[in-house]
């Protein structure tokens, strides 16, 4: 399970200037009458991308909140559930859910601090002192249960260590008590001091979950279905802690079966609260849906859980939430992956749209690539759906080569000529001496341009005032990268509004 379990939280490279462009909130659009319409869109979509990535199969599910917050939710399936048996998968076939599992442990634990059953400020100490191995805990009297939660403890992660997998592959039949997984870690040194530094781990979520277990009485999962779950009607989740679980699709490894004579040859149970839930792409968009954009949780909550960041790369991970730039603005979510199986949930706010996508696959080029831009690629489709228009191919193109021939003038160090297409409040932020000085530090870190491929151009707002052109380039120190660039109408033409790379 080493690696497996867990994504990358932050690209190589994000840097960025000039002013925010959010979207706007969608116009009014009658969306069950365009459903139809829509679902086709990303059912071509999907089954394209699947002849291109080569995944057996994959779902995308969505879920918009309307201005009267009724929820309307709808998914696709493409390809196969089993190769060997040419079983369809269907969209409500479940997969494995992986690390987006985080954001129900972390949800549970800010319901407990909002019963007073629990306090993230307190030392972990306060729930776990009296356990033999505490004391063996790297930074143990120190932690947090808000560090757990942010993976700002120091903990090293336990799935990282050649122990961990040694046993996990030689014991594949056998459950582990939760325990045992904390054992992978004990007398080792810290990674960082507790609370100044970021390390992702599973290790924090085993963690907190003991603390959970004890403050409530209950375990993990019942507390989760009594909370969660049967309450919001996420009937197609359940926790992934046995070797058969109902109607799970199978996942391959680069293109090795994990289910074999119906059994997992990996026991997810080892993953427990690191994810620890089988789910499909609808019910995880319902849940980004409601937990983000609705009233799951107190909005003093949603805060803690939004702000209670960690430094360096942590800083874009909350309390069990991956907060993520997208051509719409900041978005929250989390991504995950299992043995076979990868997951991405995002939540759009300025849309009130929530995506989800799983595909059964994992550990090959093609599907990481796939699904590095996925999540966005198919908000667009719907987002283009709720504004209610779309640029025709000549717009498209225009667009295109406006923002490639700005693109070539930084390229070159033509600074005079791109700062005369800046948009006013660009011009009056940078004067035509001070631009080249504001652009230097990001051409630096980003390196020389390589290649640069343009991806696609849409509009941000429901106006038609605003796009961005998004490019996949490669620089000298970040071979793989998406430059955005924003374009808005000012007196009849478009003008550069914000550049970045990510």
């Amino acid at each position: 399970m080493n690696n497996h379990c867990r994504t990358a939280v932050v690209a190589l490279l994000t840097v960025s200037f000039g002013y925010a462009v959010h979207a706007q909130t969608p116009a009014r659009v009658d969306l069950p009458k365009n459903l139809p319409r829509m679902l086709s869109k990303l059912q071509t979509h999907l089954d394209q991308a699947r002849t291109t990535a080569k995944f057996p199969g994959a779902q995308v599910g969505f879920t918009w909140i309307d201005s009267e917050a009724r929820f309307y939710s709808g998914s696709i399936a493409t390809g196969v559930a089993d190769i060997e048996h040419s079983a369809r998968l269907k969209t409500s076939d479940r997969l494995l859910a992986g690390s987006v599992g985080k954001t129900f442990v972390a949800t549970v634990a800010l319901m407990l601090v909002e019963q007073g059953k629990l306090n993230l400020d307190d030392k972990i100490s306060t729930w776990l002192g009296n356990e033999s191995w505490f004391s063996r805990l790297p930074n143990s009297k120190d932690i947090t249960l808000r560090m757990l939660l942010n993976h700002s403890s120091g903990i090293p992660d336990h799935v990282e260590t050649s122990a961990f997998e040694k046993a996990l592959l030689k014991s594949a039949s056998r459950d582990v008590d939760y325990a045992e997984l904390i054992a992978y870690v004990l007398n080792k040194k810290p990674l960082f001091p507790a609370g100044q530094g970021y390390n992702y781990a599973d290790t924090n979520y085993i963690l907190a979950s003991m603390i959970i277990e004890k403050a409530s009485g209950k375990t993990l999962y019942a507390l989760t279905d009594e909370l969660i779950l049967k309450p919001h009607n996420l009937q197609r989740t359940i926790p992934s802690n046995a070797l058969v679980l109902p109607d799970v699709s199978n996942g391959y490894i680069k293109g090795k079966p994990v289910i074999v004579n119906g059994r997992f040859t990996l026991n997810p149970q080892w993953e427990w609260a690191g994810g620890g839930f089988a789910s499909t792409a609808e019910d995880l968009s319902r849940w980004a849906a409601m937990l983000y954009g609705a009233d799951i949780l107190t909005r003093k909550s949603l805060d803690e859980m939004f702000n209670s960041t960690a430094t360096g790369d942590g800083a874009k991970y909350g309390l069990g939430v991956m907060m993520t730039s997208s051509n719409w603005g900041r978005t929250y979510g989390h991504d995950g992956e299992f043995p076979g199986y990868v997951s991405v949930m995002r939540y759009y706010p300025q849309f009130h749209l929530a995506v989800a996508i799983m595909v059964n696959a994992s550990e090959t080029a093609a599907v990481g690539q796939f699904m590095s831009t996925a999540v966005d690629d198919f908000a667009a489709d719907i987002i283009n759906e709720l504004i209610g228009r779309e640029l025709s191919l000549d717009q498209q193109e225009n667009l295109k080569q406006l923002a490639t021939t700005w693109l070539n003038l930084i390229d070159t160090e033509r600074f005079v000529e791109s700062w005369q297409q800046l948009g006013n409040k660009l011009k009056t932020k940078y004067s035509e001496t001070t631009w080249p000085k504001a652009l230097r530090p990001l051409l630096s870190q980003a390196g020389k341009i390589k290649k640069r491929t343009f991806r696609s151009v849409s509009y941000t707002d429901s106006q038609g005032e605003t796009v961005i052109v998004e490019f996949e380039s490669a620089f000298a120190n970040a071979t793989r990268a998406r430059e955005l660039v924003t374009m808005s109408q000012e007196d009849g033409h478009w003008r550069i509004v914000s550049y970045s790379i990510h």
